[in-house]
């Protein structure tokens, strides 16, 4: 796809999905781009890690589309880090 999406139309149709994004505007301010053109999607992030890692541009934005379900007893997630509930 090389068409500009902006982000209410990718959330639409890329939910709970990764997405890479290339030619995008993405304010610094903001959570979330402003809209961008998708280059790769997969609901399943080692294929779509797969995917991005063939022909790689120079500028582009990883993001998953959608709120992330946490593990059982995981009660804090940032970047990655998991933070589990004490059962003492």
């Amino acid at each position: 796809m090389t068409t500009k999406l902006t982000w209410d139309e990718i959330t639409k149709l890329y939910n709970k999905e990764y997405v890479e994004l290339t030619n995008y505007d993405w304010p610094d301010e903001e959570i979330h781009p402003r809209s961008g053109v998708v280059r790769v999607h997969s609901s399943d992030r080692a294929e779509f890690y797969k995917q991005v890692g063939k022909d790689t541009p120079v500028d582009s934005a990883i993001v998953f589309v959608g709120k992330l379900a946490l593990p059982k007893d995981v009660i804090f997630s940032p970047g990655l880090r998991r933070v589990v509930a004490n059962h003492a």
